[in-house]
């Protein structure tokens, strides 16, 4: 099992705390290597982990890889392997070392972010094939994003798509595996869609096209404002990303307690009136993409194209704004974490519009 200890210097007669170092033994020998800038007792430990994972799996396996030179990328010291300079990955070990190296200094943690770099390596390797980075050229531009546009993607999904693949590239840069970027792939310029109210009659009409599971889903979300993958009640879940809730009875009214993004909590009152969508809705699971899938199409169908299914989360909202002031109501409702996220529904100028429309006051 390997082992850490922090580096002490003295200085003016005093002893410094350095950073931190592993000792480790392969199948190849026994080696200390200091953690370049990490002070962190915590990443210290993280790092050993994986360590002691690579000193079991160098035992059992000895001729399978050269272990010291995976020990030096585990613990961010790729600059100790001989001639590392002269080692050029190929398109797979690149995003590979990059992701390990990121999630090693904690700057990606969740799921999503690592499945977006994964899903653009594959595109790289589908379409220009698993060759070295300093192959890639310019010409690869156009046939990168060819295939992104050949795809049917929204302008924003090829957007994301696209940084990804760039930030792989001045990674690469970053690393000097390359000297500069072999090309840039522009961002398309999206409008923002501002129409994300959708009132009763639309829902309506955009439901009356759904089958009878698909449109539970959506019931449920327009009134209760739970998000996509909120939706679900079985917290092992994956294809959900670990956001649930639960049903229970309190004060004599159904309360969802929902374990929501970012970790957060919040209760919602479920109306009896939907308890029948409701428990349609959790008796047949429906994959995420598929409820996005089957609410566009019904929207597409019924000639308002310009909604997808989080806007019935945002419609939630509105429709609590046009009853209510109360803005702290509204945000617990809806989980936000600020209520300036809040106070721009209550400052909708539809909102407003509607409002007066509806006003005794205009009707004489």
């Amino acid at each position: 099992m390997s082992r850490i200890r922090q580096n002490t210097t003295q200085r003016n007669g005093k002893k410094v705390w350095g950073s931190w170092k592993i000792f480790c033994t392969l199948s190849c020998g026994s080696y200390g290597i200091t953690l370049k800038g990490v002070k962190s007792k915590r990443i210290a430990n993280q790092v050993k982990h994986k360590v002691n994972e690579i000193e079991r799996l160098s035992k059992q396996f000895p001729n399978q890889k050269d272990w010291l030179k995976e020990t030096y990328i585990a613990c961010g010291r790729e600059d100790m392997i001989p001639n590392y300079n002269d080692l050029i990955p190929n398109i797979k070990e690149g995003f590979e070392e990059l992701i390990s190296t990121k999630q090693l200094h904690k700057e990606i943690t969740k799921q999503k972010t690592i499945d977006a770099y994964l899903y653009a390596k594959s595109l790289m390797l589908k379409v220009i094939g698993n060759i070295s980075v300093n192959q890639i050229s310019s010409m690869h531009k156009v046939q990168i994003e060819k295939e992104l546009h050949s795809r049917d993607y929204s302008d924003n999904t090829i957007n994301i798509y696209s940084r990804n693949i760039m930030q792989f590239l001045s990674w690469c840069v970053e690393h000097e595996y390359i000297e500069k970027l072999p090309f840039k792939i522009k961002q398309i310029k999206v409008v923002a869609n501002k129409k994300t109210w959708i009132k009763k009659d639309e829902f309506d009409l955009i439901t009356s096209k759904m089958d009878k599971v698909s449109r539970a889903y959506a019931v449920v979300s327009y009134h209760t404002g739970l998000r996509k993958s909120e939706l679900n009640d079985n917290k092992y879940d994956k294809a959900y990303n670990g956001l649930y809730h639960t049903l229970k009875i309190k004060d004599n009214l159904y309360q969802l307690c929902i374990n929501g993004k970012g970790g957060k909590y919040r209760e919602v009152p479920l109306m009896r009136s939907i308890k029948d969508e409701y428990d349609i809705m959790v008796n047949n699971r429906l994959h995420p993409t598929t409820i996005s899938k089957k609410f566009k199409k019904a929207c597409i169908e019924v000639g308002l194209p310009h909604y997808h299914f989080h806007h019935l989360r945002h419609s939630f909202s509105s429709n609590l704004a046009m009853i209510s002031q109360d803005a702290y109501l509204i945000s617990t409702a809806m989980g936000h974490s600020s209520l300036q996220t809040t106070q721009k529904y209550l400052n909708d100028k539809a909102l407003k519009w509607s409002k007066l429309v509806e006003s005794e006051v205009f009707k004489a």
